[in-house]
């Protein structure tokens, strides 16, 4: 078999046996086509450390940011364990190594800069957008999910006597959030212009402008699109919401287990990193106005 064929095998393998979400295979598979077009440009073996090391040092020769190469990383040595599980072995990639990643805290949005946004959706001219938006900010920011999460929840994700919505996480993991009373309205008032808007066929809970299942490439653009509309200097996206989420209901006394429950979070110490959050906005509250700062 050559490097495609394996390629191929390989994102067959994400898919069926490690449940690994649409985005991330196709992630694995762009890196995949650009370190196999590479090695093919510079005759390298693709299945030579030392031309993977090569390839990762050219992408550090085009500036690219070091969360990108780190995923390059990843999935290479991820295709490398795969390989040697397929034909034993030692792990392909097993050497490489990811370069080291500058530590800073999450880009959230205060409550005053989710009202911009929410002015903004409510602003729209169109009444299917406008519900919809509106529903959507409300839904990222009084839910705390993710993006990808909110594209894939169906209109039975809602189930409306019990205040809760359904989602399906990363590795197919379940949860149930509860909503509040704002995200319901929101949600009501979409859901009254959405069956109007596409056949009775399509489950999907939130839509296209198309009449399908909306895309987390959407949902990024209608923020990028709200924010300015709003005036909105900071670079807010749609997992600033989530970040804001968590970091608000840490800052009012909320369980830290609780938080990672409702985030979804397989480690604490994930979780754990809203309260660096929080600690610096109280930091900055402190010594604006304490008078022995």
């Amino acid at each position: 078999m050559g490097f495609g064929e394996d390629q191929q095998s390989f994102l067959r393998y994400c898919q069926v046996e490690r449940r690994l979400s649409p985005h991330t295979k196709r992630s694995y598979g762009q890196t995949l086509d650009q370190y196999a077009a590479y090695c093919q440009t510079t005759h390298l073996d693709p299945y030579d450390v030392e031309s993977a090391r090569r390839y990762l040092y050219a992408l550090y020769e085009a500036d690219a940011k070091t969360t990108t190469v780190s995923q390059k990383v990843s999935c290479l040595k991820q295709f490398g364990k795969f390989i040697a599980r397929e034909n034993g072995g030692e792990p392909l990639f097993h050497g490489l190594t990811s370069p080291k990643r500058r530590k800073s805290l999450p880009t959230f949005a205060v409550p005053s800069e989710v009202e911009q946004l929410l002015h903004a959706a409510a602003a729209e001219e169109d009444p299917f957008m406008r519900a919809r938006d509106v529903a959507i900010v409300e839904m990222l920011y009084g839910t705390g999910m993710r993006v990808a999460e909110l594209c894939g929840m169906d209109l039975a994700s809602y189930d409306k006597a019990l205040a809760f919505v359904h989602v399906v996480g990363k590795g197919k993991k379940e949860r149930y959030i509860p909503l509040g009373k704002y995200a319901m309205e929101a949600l009501d008032r979409y859901l009254l212009v959405r069956q109007a808007h596409t056949s009775a066929e399509e489950t999907a809970l939130f839509l296209g402008q198309n009449g399908n299942r909306v895309t987390t490439d959407q949902i990024r653009y209608v923020m990028k699109r709200l924010r300015k509309r709003g005036g909105l200097q900071k670079p807010l996206t749609p997992h600033s919401l989530r970040h804001s989420f968590a970091t608000d209901l840490l800052e009012r006394g909320a369980d830290l287990r609780a938080v990672q429950e409702l985030l979804g979070h397989e480690s604490l110490s994930t979780t754990g990193r809203y309260t660096h959050v929080s600690t610096e906005r109280l930091r900055a509250v402190y010594q604006a106005t304490h008078p022995r700062k």
